[in-house]
């Protein structure tokens, strides 16, 4: 029979429990504090449980999160901190070696061999005594350094010691993060086993004294030893070298430059002279001859200033500060640990540096016929900087930063002199923006009128043109090509506004986003532009809109040929072909008919062999494109010009900024034209066009140059010419064709009557046939009315209609009435005709005879177009 069905014993109560065979004990009652205790266990338990899984769950996050900060840990490459002993090498595009990087050139730099033994003993004695076993990091220096901490926390006497082992403090001294946070405790840690599995000890050690920060300008052993003791760190005897040790962890405390810092210094040296000895770096014998030594300290501040000096080329010392950038980029070191890297790693640095290029600036920069002005204002021979851009790559293929041969200058005036660009900021600031944004075409007219726009003076004229004149109606291509600054000052005050033309300018790679005023339209910035910079900015004409940051170098490789560095172009859409297409057309006058001509023109003549074998010359005529610049008192004179395969930018000037003579307006221009015309002749460089083709949504319209509409015949019959052109415009901002020309009017004038201004004035019925004309005038749309008695007028204005204003010098008495024959009768009266004359020969007409084109008589000259209104020639009747 089963359990389950056998009869319960006699007697037996449901809580009586079996304790034996047939043998049971009756169930205790449940007390409260019975209940209340077993509750109490289950919530341990429970909780126990819960603080279980947390600490899991916490230490999975806290895990991650670590693994999550080794993963982002700038990796400090090994390879390329390995002391080699070799140079390093620099080489143009073509492969030549073009500069070798002596290791002498550098700051000093102490071998491992020749340091003293017993200076690397005294630092592993008071930073890191477990420096030669560990794997970079020491944990029981960690568990030490958290033991301190907690007690400093209840004691403020005890100190608090140091976790960071040789290792990790060489990582500090290298890279640029200097965060007293856990994260970068964390990922210093990590670097510091990391390195020491790609470096042995000695070369931890040597990287380590020679970059350790020793006080004030001192970095690393050698310049410390020369800078407290006046001597060669191989020189220093035992007690010097404790006290050089000892300055590392507190420079400001223990750098012996007074009385209180040498008394603890002494303090500190005698402190890691006993750790010395107790770790057996030393015997009894020396540590008692050291703390008999006196020291003598001799401080010398200069010590640690090196000399900034290079015998290398402009060029080669901008690719060397790139490589010198990108490393401290890539890897985060600090500057002179990537300098350490430059001049002692054996690398080899691949440039952008074209051959011919760099030989025809050097050409030029070195020719003394380019630079032999006397200027009356200064003692100081000028200077001239220029940078030549491949604009398809960004590659900068050559650049001189002064004149003549360089001899150990570091200044590179190509890159580092921040001048003022005067007008060849316009293109870059006013005239592409505007046009990109569809705010201005190039027929775009302002009225270049007297303007007093700054606040600060209100009674005088600002801005002015160079020719310190106002020449009214004025359209944006115009304004460009003759370089009017009034016209660019009111399209960015106007159309394109302050803001838009710095945002397109920090697209092209120099931001000046905090100089907000106007005069910036005519290049007036507190902080000026390099030639780097500028023609850097103008590869966007050159490239189809498209700006590519500049490049100096390619690839650089470690001593085992490993590629450690390569750069890439870093491209930006900036502005639409369309508008790139539209600003070359402009700017291509500024090198033909404006500012820029004749030397903005590359021309040269060639010998070449034709088909029958006979050799010939030819002209060759390279595209050009470019815009000038002067500052304010012409100070500096700018060219930026390129072609299809080069964008230059020239400076001129003097390093203590004078004005120029007239002599040198020219010079900036002359020594682009020089250079460029060698590169394109020396690399046999064949015309090609900036576009093959016109780009779509580009159209065309017949447009009047005074008022950017529709041209008539009337635009056509100016007295100053025809003023009517084809333009070119971005579909959609073209003039309608309904949109005609209102500014040019046809009204019939007095060639005897002029006012103050020399307007023709309006004839009346008084003023004789040869007097009067029909003549076509401008009408402004905005009348121009003097602010003050003394504001000048347009040069336009002598073209402008005087509305209300008649002839007064012809009368009743004046007028010769013809005699009424049946040949000329009476003819009815007309408007501005009451009395109905007519002009002999030509009834049908209110233009005499002789006004009309190709008939005048042999004895009259009337209003050339250079003389409009005037007798002949010289204002005489012949």
């Amino acid at each position: 029979m089963d359990r389950k069905n056998r009869p319960s014993p006699k007697g037996l109560n449901k809580s009586d429990v079996p304790i034996g065979k047939n043998t049971y004990q009756s169930k205790p009652k449940r007390t409260p504090l019975s209940i209340a205790l077993k509750i109490i266990l289950s919530v341990v338990i429970v909780a126990f449980m819960l603080i279980i899984m947390a600490g899991s769950a916490l230490g999975g996050v806290l895990a991650g999160s670590i693994y999550g900060l080794i993963r982002t840990t700038p990796v400090l490459e090994p390879s390329i901190l390995k002391p080699t002993g070799l140079n390093s090498f620099v080489y143009d595009s073509e492969g030549n070696i073009i500069a070798e990087l002596k290791r002498e050139e550098n700051r000093v730099w102490i071998d491992y061999e020749d340091i003293p033994k017993k200076l690397i003993d005294a630092y592993i004695a008071v930073e890191d005594k477990r420096f030669m076993e560990h794997n970079g990091i020491d944990l029981k220096r960690i568990g030490r350094a958290i033991l301190t901490y907690v007690m400093h926390f209840f004691n403020s006497s005890v100190e608090i010691e140091g976790g960071s082992t040789i290792t990790q403090q060489l990582i500090k001294n290298l890279t640029q993060n200097q965060e007293i946070t856990i994260k970068r405790k964390i990922q210093e840690q990590w670097q510091a086993i990391q390195l020491e599995k790609g470096l042995t000890k000695e070369e931890i050690l040597t990287y380590y004294l020679n970059n350790v920060p020793m006080g004030g300008t001192f970095k690393g052993i050698e310049t410390a030893a020369k800078g407290y003791f006046g001597k060669d760190v191989r020189e220093l005897s035992l007690a010097e070298c404790a006290s050089l040790a000892g300055i590392t962890n507190w420079p400001s405390k223990y750098m012996p430059i007074n009385e209180d810092n040498i008394k603890a210094n002494l303090e500190r040296t005698r402190m890691i002279l006993g750790l010395m000895l107790e770790q057996g770096k030393i015997t009894q014998a020396e540590y008692e001859e050291a703390m008999a030594e006196e020291i003598q300290f001799k401080y010398n501040p200069e010590a640690g200033k090196v000399m900034q000096t290079s015998n290398q080329s402009y060029f080669v010392d901008e690719a060397i500060k790139a490589v010198k950038s990108e490393l401290m980029k890539k890897y985060q070191y600090n500057e002179q640990a990537a300098l350490d890297i430059i001049y002692n790693g054996g690398i080899h640095i691949y440039t952008t540096l074209q051959p011919k290029v760099q030989a025809a600036l050097d050409e030029v920069f070195t020719n003394p016929e380019f630079f032999d002005y006397d200027n009356p204002r200064t003692e100081e021979l000028p200077q001239a900087a220029m940078t030549i851009i491949e604009p398809t790559t960004g590659y900068v293929r050559g650049l001189y930063g002064g004149r003549g041969q360089k001899e150990g200058s570091v200044f590179n005036r190509a890159t580092q002199a921040e001048r003022s660009p005067g007008s060849s900021i316009k293109p870059i600031l006013v005239y592409a923006p505007g046009i990109e944004t569809r705010k201005i075409t190039a027929a775009t007219v302002v009225d270049d009128v007297p303007q007093y726009l700054n606040n600060k003076t209100p009674d005088k004229i600002w801005p002015k043109n160079v020719e310190n004149k106002n020449f009214g109606l004025t359209a944006a291509r115009d304004g460009l090509f003759r370089s009017r600054n009034v016209v660019a000052a009111l399209l960015l005050k106007d159309y394109v506004g302050i803001d838009t033309g710095l945002d397109y300018l920090a697209r092209v790679g120099i931001d000046r986003k905090e100089e907000q005023y106007l005069s910036i339209a005519m290049g007036g910035f507190n902080r000026g532009m390099t030639t780097l910079q500028m023609a850097s900015a103008f590869t966007v004409f050159a490239n189809k809109g498209v700006y590519t940051e500049p490049i100096f170098f390619t690839e650089v490789k470690d001593a085992n040929g490993n590629v450690i560095l390569s750069s890439m172009p870093k491209r930006q859409q900036v502005y639409s072909e369309q508008t790139v297409f539209i600003m070359n057309s402009m700017m291509q006058d500024v090198v033909t008919r404006g500012t820029a001509a004749p030397y903005g023109i590359v021309k040269y003549t060639e010998t070449y062999t034709d088909t029958n074998g006979k050799e010939k010359e030819r002209t060759v005529t390279i595209p050009s494109a470019g815009k000038t610049g002067t500052s304010d008192e012409t100070k500096d004179k700018w060219f930026v010009g390129f072609t299809p395969y080069y964008v230059g930018a020239t400076w001129y000037g003097y390093d203590k900024a004078v004005t120029l003579t007239s002599a040198e307006n020219t010079a900036a221009l002359k020594i682009w034209n020089a250079v460029m015309t060698k590169i394109h002749k020396d690399m046999k460089l064949e015309p090609a066009e900036f576009f093959t083709e016109t780009p779509p949504n580009i159209v065309t319209r017949t447009i009047c140059m005074d008022s950017g509409k529709i041209a008539t015949e009337l635009c056509k019959a100016d007295p100053r010419g025809s003023r009517a052109r084809t333009e070119y415009f971005i579909q959609g901002t073209e003039p309608a064709y309904s949109d005609v020309c209102t500014t040019h009017v046809a009204a019939r004038a007095c060639k005897d009557a002029k006012d103050a201004q020399g307007r023709m004035l309006l004839a009346t019925e008084y003023c004789p046939a040869g007097s009067v004309f029909d003549r076509v005038y401008i009408k402004r749309p905005v009348q121009y009315m003097p602010p003050f008695p003394n504001s000048p007028y347009p040069e336009d204005v002598v073209y402008e209609l005087p509305e209300g204003e008649y002839c007064t010098i012809h009368g009743p008495h004046s007028v010769l009435v013809p005699p009424v024959t049946e040949v000329n009768p009476p003819a009815p009266p007309t408007p501005g005709n009451a009395s109905g004359i007519q002009y002999p020969g030509n009834p049908d007409s209110l233009i005499p005879d002789h006004e009309i084109p190709g008939n005048a008589p042999d004895d009259e000259d009337w209003f050339l177009p250079e003389n409009p209104g005037g007798r002949g020639k010289g204002g005489k009747r012949r």
